[in-house]
């Protein structure tokens, strides 16, 4: 039984050696090459080249893949997209920012940047979305959420949106070129070649007749034809009686604020000025 198993064995391996010494003798044949077969030489690829004549415009356009979203946007940033309402003023603000610095008359022009021109630009921005906001609100009791959304966002934020507002009614405006140390003015107007000055309060209470001759003060020092005095407060009696006994300060708070921020035209006694379209930033 064992002497069957080792001549098995040895006709395996007998068998083995045998395909393997056909495998060396005759190799599979490969196919040939389809150029090679038709007579055609494989034409090798050319070379790279950094020569400026072989950049081309021409070669360029039809090598250039489709225009992303991306690339549309900053073709056409400069060309905002017109909006029946508040436009996002971003891109517009970015390049017409220095003409919102006029210098002020009673000081001598010097132009200049804010050191932080990325949060006053951002501030300007969410300024807009807030008043896309208010504006679309269709409740027919209005003054109560624009006067609580007014005193819920930043006061810097607050500041840029009526700044916002004054250039929709036409009116040149001054943007601070920063937010504190500003003696008590957040913004300044020109209408009609006057300049007015504006200070913006947060309030939930009632103003403090001291502001109002602080107001009276900056008025004189700027030397104005007059100002806005905007808050979100509650303007008390003694507070009335000195506004009323200067004619300089228009006092914008109550419902006169919600009409101006939802986009109204701001009345002002002596002064008529048409409204400026919101899509006509220029």
């Amino acid at each position: 039984m064992i002497l069957i198993l080792i001549i098995g064995l040895l006709f395996a391996l007998g068998g083995i050696i045998f395909l393997a010494w056909l495998f060396v003798l005759f190799p599979p044949s490969t196919p040939k090459s389809k150029y090679r077969s038709q007579g055609f030489k494989q034409s090798p690829l050319p070379a790279k080249s950094t020569k400026s004549s072989d950049i081309s415009p021409q070669n360029f356009v039809r090598q250039s893949p489709a225009p992303t979203q991306k690339t549309l946007f900053a073709k056409n940033f400069l060309k905002p997209v017109r909006r029946s309402s508040v436009p996002t003023q971003k891109a517009f603000l970015t390049k017409n920012f220095l003409k919102q610095l006029l210098p002020s008359p009673a000081r001598t022009p010097r132009v200049r940047l804010p050191k932080n021109l990325k949060k006053h630009l951002n501030n300007i921005e969410y300024a807009s979305q807030v008043l896309l906001e208010l504006r679309s609100i269709t409740q027919l009791a209005k003054l109560p959420i624009v006067i609580a959304t007014l005193r819920r966002i930043s006061p810097y934020v607050f500041e840029e949106l009526v700044l916002t507002c004054c250039l929709e009614q036409g009116w040149q405006i001054q943007r601070n070129f920063r937010y504190t140390g500003d003696g008590g003015i957040d913004g300044r107007v020109l209408i009609l070649g006057k300049l007015y000055v504006i200070p913006v309060k947060r309030y939930a209470d009632y103003i403090s007749p001291e502001h109002i001759k602080d107001f009276l003060s900056c008025i004189e020092s700027e030397r104005a034809s007059g100002g806005f005095f905007v808050h979100t407060g509650i303007t008390g009696r003694l507070s009335k009686q000195l506004i009323r006994r200067s004619d300089k300060i228009i006092l914008v708070s109550g419902q006169k604020l919600v009409n101006f921020v939802l986009g109204k035209q701001l009345k002002i006694i002596g002064i008529t000025i048409p409204v400026k379209s919101v899509n006509s930033y220029q």
